[in-house]
């Protein structure tokens, strides 16, 4: 209430209470003054009442200034007492402004980290609790939105969960899926040094030979490969290496260079006895006077005869390839201990002992049905680099276009798939394969390049 308000009430409270007075016309009684009763006889009285000069004014003393007011500090008791009695004569002023005044009530009993800092009071207004000095005052939020702040943000932590296990799943899957390359390019190794001896005797394979002409320190080096021994056959799927020579002698330089990560580009023929002689001698100076066949052109020929006059015995290593005995029937096979050669292939021809496994693998099906496709596509993958891990019929013979299904690689390495073809669609499969990186299906749009019929094996082949 202003002061002027209090005021006004008051006097007009005194002014209905004044009893009232009768007023007389006819004025005031005139005044009397009291007599006095002589307190001394002044002839008795034998006093001097001349008068007396008056003193002299004493002088006023110099002005000094008062010093300055200096407040005492207030003591612990009474800055206490105003740090909390300021908030509250503003909180209740500012109550009575506007006529909501009412007595706070906690529901909380005090604990002892200090009083309830939220109190509420009894119509469930939120009461306000007094800060330090300068400071706001701090209110609680009702239950109501303490309630719905807790339900948001219980929602929008189940919203992250969510969406860190969404990611973990769609990295996984990208991940699992084949991405583009950068720098993948698939190169075979030089080849113009290496050899392939078939010994065939009254027309059946006998063994292999994987020559190099080793120029720089003037040495023959190679493995000799048994015809037995179990390999990858382009066209006729895991298969005796000696079957290879069936299809024709490229069948089989491609074959040992899939097995063996080598490309062996140029071979030849020779007989059954000029084999076992290289292999016994270890002499290679009148191995190729006994050859039959070969694909090699006049000029290397020769050029091969003057290198291997040159070689001594001493300097000729030809090692057989490890095998272990598998009997499947009455059948005989040998399986290849390409482990146990690794340190050989990385000396001699720079083979890495991971470099087989990096290379990307492909399986090829037949999907037209014509006799020798699916080989004859294997071919040209295994000399474009890629190692065929196996071959054989599609489900059905009614593929149109070829299909090139990549699973694990990188799109650059099914590109050079179609090259190699020279057709096929690639299809990205997201499915995990073992086997394989890629599997190519040939279609009726694949055109097999033109065979040299030359080269082709015309006597004693089983």
């Amino acid at each position: 209430m202003a002061w002027w308000s209090r005021d006004k009430r008051v006097r007009r409270k005194i002014a209905v209470d004044e009893p009232e007075v009768a007023f007389d016309p006819s004025g005031p009684e005139p005044f009397v003054p009291p007599q006095v009763e002589a307190l001394f006889d002044a002839d008795d009285y034998g006093g001097d009442f001349t008068p007396q000069p008056e003193p002299e004014p004493e002088p006023e003393p110099a002005f000094v200034p008062e010093p300055a007011f200096v407040p005492e500090p207030p003591s612990e008791d009474d800055a206490e007492t105003s740090e909390l009695s300021a908030p509250l004569i503003r909180t209740h002023a500012r109550r009575r402004a506007h006529g909501r005044l009412t007595r706070i009530r906690s529901t909380r009993e005090p604990t002892e980290s200090g009083p309830d800092e939220h109190p509420i009071d009894a119509e469930g207004a939120v009461a306000e609790v007094a800060g330090p000095p300068g400071s706001r005052s701090k209110r609680a939020l009702p239950k109501a939105t303490v309630l719905g702040k807790r339900l948001l943000a219980g929602v929008l932590i189940v919203i992250v969960a969510c969406g860190a296990v969404l990611g973990i799943v769609l990295g996984i899957n990208w991940l699992a899926r084949p991405r583009p390359a950068t720098s993948t390019t698939v190169s075979p190794l030089p080849d113009q040094d290496n050899l392939l001896v078939i010994g065939v005797s009254d027309g059946v394979v006998v063994g292999f030979v994987a020559l190099k002409a080793e120029r720089a320190t003037n040495k023959v080096l190679g493995i000799a490969i048994p015809d037995g021994a179990f390999v990858e056959v382009p066209g006729q799927g895991f298969e005796r290496v000696g079957a290879s020579y069936l299809l024709g002698p490229q069948v089989s330089e491609d074959a040992i260079s899939n097995f063996f990560g080598v490309p062996f580009r140029k071979h030849v023929v020779v007989d059954g006895a000029s084999y076992q002689t290289l292999l016994r001698s270890q002499d290679v100076s009148g191995l190729l006077a006994s050859v039959t066949a070969t694909d090699l052109t006049a000029d290397e020929l020769a050029a091969f005869a003057s290198y291997f006059a040159k070689v001594g015995a001493k300097d000729v290593w030809i090692v057989p390839l490890p095998v272990k005995p598998v009997a499947v029937g009455d059948q005989r096979y040998f399986e290849p201990q390409k482990k146990e050669i690794a340190d050989l292939l990385l000396k001699w021809w720079g083979v890495q002992p991971g470099q087989t496994q990096a290379t990307p693998r492909v399986i090829v099906y037949n999907g037209v049905g014509t006799s020798g496709l699916a080989g004859v596509a294997a071919q040209q993958l295994i000399r474009s680099g890629f190692r065929i891990v196996d071959s054989g019929n599609a489900g059905n013979f009614e593929y149109q276009t070829t299909e090139i299904h990549l699973f694990h690689g990188t799109q650059a390495e099914a590109e050079a798939v179609r090259t190699a073809l020279g057709v096929g669609r690639i299809v990205v499969e997201s499915v995990a394969q073992d086997l394989t990186d890629m599997i190519v299906i040939i279609g009726a749009d694949y055109r097999p390049p033109a065979r040299d019929s030359s080269t082709i094996p015309t006597e004693g082949v089983q």
